[in-house]
């Protein structure tokens, strides 16, 4: 009867080959590997008993990490997981396998089948079963399997693939992937890299998780690589770094970034982030993970120049606008990025900001925007508004004051009021797209500052001008369809002696002028347009009375004029500017 245990069990004498009435039972009671104190197997019993033979293991410890220090142990010891090699080749129940990793271990009932040189696992754990396939190879293992997702991370819910391979005195070699856990959408793949040394087992520089896509809500970035900054601990504090080439949000594409990320304290569930947009530009703030992944971004100022050319470089930017001068600052508040269900917070203020648009120029430009990001769209929360003290287009603007509201993904301006000679102005809601449009309405605006403004020598009038200006700002600001209007006013234009004189010879000049001494219009309509480049057409109509040989008569007067109103608002500031700066002892020799 030894005879035929010891041939059945070496699995020298196949099992069909036995009778059915042969009956055997061999136990043993702890058996362990010297060179590995880890690897040990409990409650061994093996049965031959109707001609079928069933193994049972009450516990078994395998040592996925333990070196034979190059075969030097006793026979039977020399390869990894020595242990497994020394089993009968038939399959095994066990009750309770452990399985020791680089960083813990895990453990659960399994199924051995084992075959020669070959075993495979079927594992039961609580989120599931693992498979796996595991093969000696140099002293070492090559393994590959699938294993559920949750047993490398709670939030894996899918099914992930293995494959890698471990010899005593390499690098041990893991190669997996999967879907990403949700709110994320996306597949990953890892390859990793780590070595065992005097300081325990060390992630190294060459590992990287790949992401080909992700998409969370509404937001998407493409060839997202993550490595590990230098040889990282796997049981201690580390630091990595996040990179991708570019992505979307909504229909809005982002520029390529990367995000450093280090962990802290015991756990290494928390630590800081920096957010690098380019070598300038970097948001820092800090992280946690514990019910969730919490993100707090603290405010911080970005410089609006710098910020400006940043997005220069992929967006596409209302022609000719640049800030010279001023701060953004961004905070970010998000409790659990991973719960689609909790608000984000984000703040924009704009501070102190100065921005030209061709020699044109607003100072002292200040915004607020509080933002949340709820199911996958933003929205205004609060107050939030916009000022300017002073914008220099040539015409003094002043006092704006607008609210802004996010709509349809752009921030929006509303009730937006401005005064500019002694009137107001009123701006419809607009947009701020990179090519934005609206309509101005103006009310009250004195004609006599504007003419005064014009220093035409000469020219003088009164009246209050009302109307509205449509205009676009695309390849540069453009007005189509203006429109104006003024009742119940006069103009007078004092001509100088010269014009006055070629008047006395021409008629039609003569009566011209002698219109417009004293002209008292009833109705004073214009309608106007500019080009991108400034060149502008006002034509302007007028009915009222008019002087003629020394008495009032009825007149319908029309005026024509082109100019490039542009180059005017220019000159004008060009002048007021040398006014400023001269002494006045030699302004008063100019005049």
């Amino acid at each position: 009867m030894a005879c035929c245990c010891l041939l059945l069990f070496s699995g020298i004498l196949p099992a069909q080959m036995l009778p059915d009435w042969l009956s055997a039972r061999v136990e043993l009671v702890r058996g362990q590997v010297l060179a590995c104190p880890r690897e040990r197997a409990e409650g061994l019993a093996v049965t031959l008993k109707e001609g079928r033979i069933e193994g049972r293991l009450a516990r078994l410890s395998l040592d996925l990490t333990c070196s034979r220090s190059g075969g030097s142990g006793a026979e039977g010891e020399s390869d990894a997981l020595s242990l497994l090699l020394t089993l009968p080749p038939i399959d095994f129940q066990v009750e309770e396998l452990t399985l020791y990793l680089p960083t813990g271990q895990v453990s659960g009932a399994a199924e051995l089948r084992h075959d020669r040189q070959h075993l495979e696992i079927a594992w039961q754990t609580g989120a599931g079963e693992v498979c796996l396939l595991l093969q000696p190879e140099q002293q070492g293992w090559r393994w590959q399997g699938t294993v559920p997702g949750a047993v490398v991370l709670p939030e894996l819910a899918q099914v992930l693939t293995l494959s890698g391979g471990w010899q005593p005195g390499q690098e041990l070699r893991l190669s997996a992937d999967g879907a990403l856990p949700a709110p994320l959408a996306g597949h990953w793949q890892l390859s990793l890299a780590a070595s065992q040394g005097e300081r325990g087992w060390q992630l190294l520089p060459s590992s990287r998780l790949r992401i080909p896509r992700l998409r969370w809500q509404r937001l998407e970035l493409r060839d997202i690589e993550a490595r590990p900054v230098g040889s990282q601990p796997l049981d201690g504090p580390w630091r990595g770094e996040l990179a991708w080439t570019g992505g979307r949000w909504q229909q809005q594409s982002l520029p390529a970034a990367r995000l450093q990320v280090e962990a802290a304290g015991r756990d290494s569930l928390q630590g800081n982030l920096e957010l690098l947009l380019n070598d300038a530009l970097r948001l820092g703030g800090r992280w946690r993970y514990d019910e969730g992944l919490a993100v707090t971004v603290p405010a911080q100022p970005l410089p609006l120049a710098g910020l400006w050319q940043w997005l220069s470089g992929w967006q596409a930017l209302p022609v000719g606008l640049e800030p010279t001068a001023g701060n953004l600052v961004l905070s970010l508040t998000a409790p659990d990025l991973l719960d689609g269900t909790r608000p984000i917070e984000l703040g924009l203020a704009l501070q102190d900001g100065r921005i030209g648009y061709r020699d044109m120029l607003a100072e002292q430009v200040a915004a607020r925007l509080q933002l949340e990001l709820r199911q996958g769209s933003l929205h205004t929360v609060g107050a939030n508004g916009l000022t300017i003290d002073s914008l220099d287009i040539g015409v003094p603007i002043t006092e704006i004051r607008a609210a802004v509201r996010l709509q349809q993904g752009w921030p929006w301006l509303s009730g937006l009021t401005a005064r500019v000679f002694d009137g107001r102005l009123a701006l419809s809601p607009m947009a701020l797209t990179t090519t934005p449009g609206g309509e101005v309405h103006f009310s009250d605006i004195s004609l006599a500052q504007v003419l005064s403004h014009a220093a035409v020598s000469g020219l003088s009038g009164s009246g209050r001008l009302h109307g509205r200006l449509p205009f676009s700002f695309e390849r540069g600001f453009s007005v189509t369809g203006g429109r104006a209007y003024s009742d119940h006013g006069w103009i007078s234009y004092q001509a100088g002696e010269q014009l006055l004189a070629t008047g006395e010879s021409n008629l039609s000049l003569g009566l011209t002028l002698g219109l417009l001494s004293d002209l008292r219009y009833d109705r004073l309509e214009a309608e106007i347009s500019m080009a991108a480049d400034g060149e502008a057409v006002i034509d302007s109509r007028l009915r009222g009375q008019a002087p003629v040989m020394g008495r009032m008569h009825p007149v319908n007067f029309n005026y024509h004029h082109q100019e490039n109103l542009l180059q005017l608002l220019a000159s004008l500031r060009f002048a007021r500017d040398i006014s400023e700066r001269l002494p006045a002892g030699l302004q008063g020799e100019s005049e």
